[in-house]
């Protein structure tokens, strides 16, 4: 056991005094496409939204947005991709807001988006449909009052 720690000893130092053998380099550049020139997007729901007539399809708005590409990116070579920070623990579509028990669930193209996944762009000058629609958890009473909540959209390219 003791000619183990002394081997053990000696080699230990031969580890930790290798000379640096691994370089990292690369070259920064812009993005090539932006999402409405960089520019926030806000979906405003207005003030009468009825806290008894939120059900996942009243209320729905579209998302009024653009995708911009420097030359050499366009057709067929971009994505967007949808993510929030905070899904709604009630429905895996939605963005959880600071309301209690309401999310907006998020619709591309008809269909009930996925977070984080790549959604194809054919054209970025007829980009796909996004809407957003209030849900709520059932298991909630809703109460009056103003909601926030954020997500992000942003271009994903080949």
């Amino acid at each position: 056991m003791k000619r183990f720690f002394a081997l053990l000893a000696l080699l230990l130092p031969l580890a930790v005094s290798a000379a640096d053998n691994m370089q990292f380099h690369g070259t920064l550049v812009a993005p090539p496409c932006t999402i409405s020139d960089g520019k926030t997007i806000e979906v405003d729901f207005g003030n009468d939204l009825g806290v008894n007539k939120i059900d996942g399809n009243n209320y729905k708005q579209s998302v009024e947005y653009t995708v911009s590409c420097s030359a050499g990116y366009g057709l067929n070579n971009i994505a967007i991709v949808i993510d929030s920070t905070t899904p709604a623990a009630f429905d895996s579509s939605a963005v959880q807001t600071d309301k209690t028990g309401l999310g907006i669930r998020i619709l591309v193209d008809n269909t009930a988006v996925t977070f984080a996944k790549r959604i194809a762009v054919a054209d970025p000058s007829v980009p796909p449909v996004i809407e957003a629609v209030p849900v709520q958890d059932q298991t909630v009473n809703l109460t009056e009052g103003a909601f926030e909540g954020t997500m992000t959209l942003r271009t994903d390219y080949m």
